[in-house]
């Protein structure tokens, strides 16, 4: 599922490469130095959705969008233990005024690749199209808190915000800056009709040279980017192979240099093939069952902490994760430096289950054990998006562990865009499904009780005044140690709570063939983040 507006949009790139999981035989000895030129050949099972970042609803249309028009600053992957520190990009300095009110940042002398300068006026034009409503960017609630940007000169921008708060620095550079000259010249109504793929000047290392939907997109070095010498590479070919066994034979075979999204099952594959490097990261993603708490007896907390209790979540990593993954416990991931340490996943536990359920009236119906209540037998619904192997699998694991304890559950893999549409209708029992990461954190729009679609993603309908207390005392502190408390009282309430089941945390596995060296997943949530540094065997 994608980044709902409004969810957590920044976490990710606080995140740090877990491991090199692993590698074949030894690959063959490259060069002492890095060598620039050459062409490395990339896969994927995703086309994109697009060419505006502003339009596009797709994470791997994003990580490309971002090598093409550059932020003012790339958040670094350190955030384990503390906020995470910042690289400036378009913007070589920055500094806060009037109590963290007021954000100044100094462009510096870059030119767009057709040769005209970066300057304030881009920025305040892209600012402008995250908040147009023609543009409807499902990022916007980034920048409700912006009161205004002005150019003060050519390399000078003004950000103001309507109070100083913890997360104003992400969220003024949330999003790549346009060129005003090129995007400008399309009214933002008429956006979302417009073919943006004709577009070829940006900021960043590569530019696109061409795209054939379906097949194949090709990058090509641009000529002004600011960094000497980067990029190391003339081209990258993304191939498009809608089936990821597939990506990993062509990485084996040599028709690929790197597949991202390896399946966890064919990691020893990989790992034996000469020179083949297997790379496992912590992903920005957990899966969880959602629970609809608009329905009976899913509005009841005791109710969901017992179906969580009857799910062998360990069980579901080792077998279905082959290990790369752990169990989850809240709604922040573990490997953020703002998760609460204390918090500890719910154990394994059908008896306690059947305990809670007991005290909720529920009784084993004679003859097949289906609990029943009132004469109305624990049945439910449970779906996920159509054709994801993983979660359809998952279900079936839930199925059969929660036929144990003497619920029903009735399985229904939908096409995603009905799977999403029944999500947020409230058209459900419960669902397995995933949030995607990419930044600040937001649990208002998750868990907040007036925050159900369309104005926010709490698609359970989960209903806490402690919550939303929290969450009040959350948004009005001016600085991370200061709203740290409530944060951490809020993962413990919506822990307690269960309004989702939290089923475990991924590792991402990428795999590198012999050619390509200078591959680093330091930024998950963006895993090309260092494609400019990426160099091929000649």
């Amino acid at each position: 599922m994608t980044v709902p507006k409004g969810a957590l949009r920044r976490i990710a790139t606080a995140l740090a490469l877990a491991a090199l999981a692993g590698c074949g035989a030894p690959a063959p000895e490259a060069p002492a130095e890095p060598v620039r030129g050459g062409t490395a050949v990339l896969g994927s099972i995703s086309d994109v959705d697009g060419w505006n970042e502003y339009l596009s609803r797709q994470s791997f249309a994003n990580n490309l969008h971002r090598r093409i028009w550059l932020r003012l600053a790339q958040e670094l992957g350190d955030g384990r233990d503390h906020p995470p520190s910042w690289d400036p990009l378009l913007a070589e300095s920055w500094s806060f005024s009037d109590g963290g009110t007021v954000l100044t940042f100094r462009l510096r002398e870059a030119a767009w690749s057709d040769g005209r300068p970066v300057t304030a006026s881009d920025v305040v034009f892209t600012w402008r199209a995250q908040t147009s409503p023609d543009v409807a960017w499902i990022g916007a609630q980034s920048k409700a808190r912006i009161a205004s940007v002005e150019a003060a000169d050519p390399r000078t921008v003004v950000f103001r915000f309507d109070r100083a708060y913890p997360d104003a620095f992400a969220d003024a550079v949330e999003g790549g800056i346009l060129p005003e000259h090129a995007f400008g010249a399309v009214p933002f109504a008429a956006w979302r009709d417009h073919d943006w793929s004709g577009v070829r000047v940006g900021s960043g290392p590569f530019l696109l040279e061409r795209h054939a939907p379906g097949e194949e997109i090709v990058l090509a070095r641009n000529p002004r980017y600011f960094r000497e010498g980067l990029p190391r590479l003339d081209r990258v070919v993304l191939r498009v192979v809608p089936d990821a066994s597939s990506l990993v034979t062509q990485l084996l075979a040599g028709g690929l240099d790197y597949v991202e999204g390896v399946a966890p099952r064919e990691a020893a594959r990989v790992r034996a093939a000469p020179g083949t490097r297997l790379l496992a990261f912590d992903y920005p993603m957990y899966d969880y069952v959602g629970w609809n708490g608009a329905k009976a007896p899913l509005d009841d907390p005791a109710v969901r902490r017992a179906l969580t209790m009857a799910i062998d979540r360990k069980g579901i990593v080792d077998d279905l994760l082959y290990g790369f993954g752990r169990v989850s416990a809240g709604p922040v991931l573990s490997f953020w430096w703002g998760a609460d340490p204390t918090l500890e996943p719910w154990g394994y536990d059908p008896e306690e289950a059947r305990r809670l359920l007991a005290d909720r009236g529920y009784a084993p119906r004679p003859g097949d054990g289906v609990l029943v209540r009132d004469g109305k037998p624990f049945e439910i619904e449970m779906t996920t998006n159509a054709g994801n192997r993983l979660r359809e699998s998952v279900v079936v694991k839930i199925q059969s562990q929660l036929s144990r304890i003497g619920v029903r559950v009735k399985p229904a893999p939908l096409e995603m865009r009905t799977f999403v549409h029944r999500n947020t209708i409230g058209e459900f029992d419960s669902y397995v499904g995933g949030w995607r990461f990419s930044g600040k954190i937001d649990l208002r729009s998750l868990f907040g009780s007036r925050e159900d679609p369309p104005r926010g993603s709490n698609v359970v309908r989960y209903r806490s005044a402690e919550v939303d207390r929290l969450l009040d005392v959350f948004d009005g502190a001016r600085e991370w140690r200061d709203a740290k408390p409530a944060l951490d009282g809020l993962q413990r309430e919506i822990h307690r709570d269960q309004p989702y089941t939290f089923l475990y945390e991924t590792q991402r596995l990428a795999a590198a063939g012999p050619r390509l060296h200078g591959v680093e997943i330091d930024v998950p949530a963006d895993p090309l983040a260092r494609l400019e540094r990426w160099w091929v065997t000649p």
